[in-house]
């Protein structure tokens, strides 16, 4: 007798595996585009500062002309690339908090505090340079300024478009404009006294021959390099070079006589080239008549 039950085969229900597959795929193109970006958010973080320190010793080193190194590089490269780091990096940030599991934040930030740091600097400096006036040189004695020795001098006569020496009628532009929308132009003396007041004339009660000697010693404690020294007149010439683009600023100690036995001490600074000094010239010799006063 035959068993009257069909013998079906049984029912077997297969997963969707291809689908699983499929999302599986797509979660791992998610993450490697996001550590891709994260790559490339790094290497401009890593870059975009690098930039500036190549442009400034590349021009200290005389890889590029001044112009090139703070004008291009800085002032017009770096800016554009710390805006695409910036906008790289919060793209990253994006990436970093939306794809499972959550990675890379501290890189991603990090990508974004560089360029944002850079812009508030940047705007410092700018708001720095609108307050201050458009002159690169600086004296105690805007009447009869001190005067250079022939070693400077040949100095600045063998670099191109070097700022002249001259100083009776110097003239700087101001933010003020005339009725043709021209920038008006005024004396430097005039420029000077009023944005620095502070700078004037040091009387020492010392002989010219001691304080001599003591202006000669603060200058080289400061680190500038002493290129001309005269006694017989009170004169020491030195030059101060910055570090980041080493620009070279020239400085002439004057020292005569004062009354009884007094010495009246006169500083000039004046940079080599460029317009506006951001306040360095009248910085430097602040602070040399403080450490000489002491």
């Amino acid at each position: 007798m035959t068993d009257p039950t069909p013998n079906h085969p049984p029912v077997v229900t297969e997963t969707p595996a291809p689908k699983m597959l499929d999302q599986g795929s797509s979660v791992s193109k998610r993450q490697k585009f996001r550590r891709w970006v994260l790559r490339i958010a790094l290497g401009l973080a890593i870059a975009s500062p690098l930039l500036f320190i190549l442009a400034a010793l590349g021009t200290k080193i005389g890889l590029w002309s001044w112009q090139f190194g703070l004008g291009m590089l800085t002032f017009k490269i770096a800016p554009l690339l710390m805006i695409i780091t910036l906008v790289v990096g919060v793209f990253a940030l994006l990436l970093a908090l939306l794809i499972k599991p959550r990675k890379g934040i501290v890189i991603a930030v990090i990508a974004i505090i560089i360029p944002v740091a850079a812009f508030v600097n940047i705007r410092a400096t700018q708001a720095k340079v609108a307050s201050l006036p458009f002159i690169h040189d600086v004296t105690t004695d805007t009447q009869d300024p001190p005067t250079f020795g022939t070693v400077i001098m040949a100095e600045r006569a063998a670099l191109p478009g070097v700022n002249t020496v001259d100083y009776a009628g110097k003239r700087a532009t101001t933010k003020t404009k005339d009725a043709d929308g021209k920038p008006v132009m005024k004396l430097v003396s005039a420029l000077q006294t009023q944005a620095y007041p502070q700078i004037r004339t040091l009387v020492l009660n010392e002989s010219p021959d001691v304080a001599f000697g003591r202006a000669e010693q603060v200058a080289r404690d400061m680190g500038w390099a002493i290129k001309e020294t005269d006694a017989a007149t009170g004169r020491i010439d030195a030059t101060d070079t910055t570090f980041w683009y080493g620009f070279k600023d020239d400085v002439s100690i004057r020292l005569r006589p004062a009354q009884g036995d007094g010495t009246r001490v006169d500083v000039r600074s004046i940079s080599r080239v460029g317009g506006s000094d951001i306040g360095a010239n009248a910085a430097r010799i602040e602070a040399f008549l403080e450490q000489l006063a002491e």
